[in-house]
């Protein structure tokens, strides 16, 4: 699933595509990412319309046009966003197509595609609450220790549970949320309230140096997922339970937390 590294990367893939360009034309087909919305009306709202700025806060993307109006984008499960040349095909998967640029040079097709449509895409004239009622996010906002230790003192949950909370932190997923663990020495099953002022600090430390590193290895014009065909695991621990831990040579546990699998080591993060 896309977390707050990947969709990152598409925000600085989409200010480069998009940003100060005018909408030339712009095809979305009925389905499921709509979430209800009139295909037709997205349409016909967006052709002609200037692209101001694009946003990302967590794992949601804000595109910003002239007319005060926002699209709103989140990948659920399976999107991305590619660059195409105008007469490109139409990709199996894709869900949005906007095609911009004034020039032959600059003419270009950004599309939205996604597999599995557990995503969002609609435009808005307001800010959306799934955007308005994220938690700080770790790269626009930072990590305020105080701040984030009195909000992990109010949860009973295990941690790892609870940073995947979106209203805690914004754009953390399963992936970051595993390997900043392993780096801050944190056991995922334990409470969050138990965790002290020293461990909270490191744990926004492993959460900032996962997220650093990922975009460091990541950033591409097409981002590549760990679950894709023939694509590499770089990850530390996540997806690598029965290898032994990088850090102590302890074999590397599984659990299941909340519906998601958890990668530990049993050894170093007690």
């Amino acid at each position: 699933m896309p977390e707050l590294p990947e969709v990152e990367i598409a925000a600085r893939n989409l200010t480069r595509w998009l940003q100060g360009k005018t909408i030339t034309s712009a095809h979305i087909p009925e389905s499921r990412v709509l979430r209800g919305r009139s295909a037709r009306a997205i349409t016909a709202a967006l052709v002609g319309r200037k692209v101001l700025r694009v946003d990302r806060r967590g794992k949601w993307l804000r595109a910003s046009l002239d007319d005060d109006s926002s699209v709103f984008l989140h990948f659920g499960m399976s999107g991305r966003v590619v660059r195409r040349a105008l007469d490109a095909p139409t990709e199996r998967s894709e869900r949005a197509r906007v095609d911009v640029g004034a020039t032959p040079a600059s003419r270009a097709s950004i599309r939205y595609l996604d597999p599995r449509m557990f995503g969002h895409l609609s435009i808005e004239s307001e800010d959306i609450a799934a955007w308005t009622e994220l938690g700080p996010d770790p790269l626009v906002d930072g990590i305020d220790t105080r701040t984030f230790a009195e909000a992990l003192g109010q949860r009973r949950r295990a941690i790892k549970e609870v940073l995947l909370d979106q209203t805690v932190l914004a754009g953390i997923g399963n992936i970051q949320a595993t390997e900043a663990l392993w780096l801050a020495r944190i056991d995922p099953r334990r409470r969050a309230r138990s965790l002290e002022v020293r461990e909270v600090g490191a744990l926004a430390r492993g959460i900032l140096r996962s997220i650093g590193e990922t975009l460091a290895r990541d950033a591409s014009p097409e981002v590549v997922y760990v679950r894709d065909a023939a694509a590499d695991n770089p990850f530390r621990i996540y997806g690598r339970a029965g290898e032994p831990c990088p850090r102590c040579g302890a074999p590397l546990a599984r659990v299941v937390q909340g519906g998601r699998a958890t990668v530990f080591c049993p050894g170093c993060q007690r």
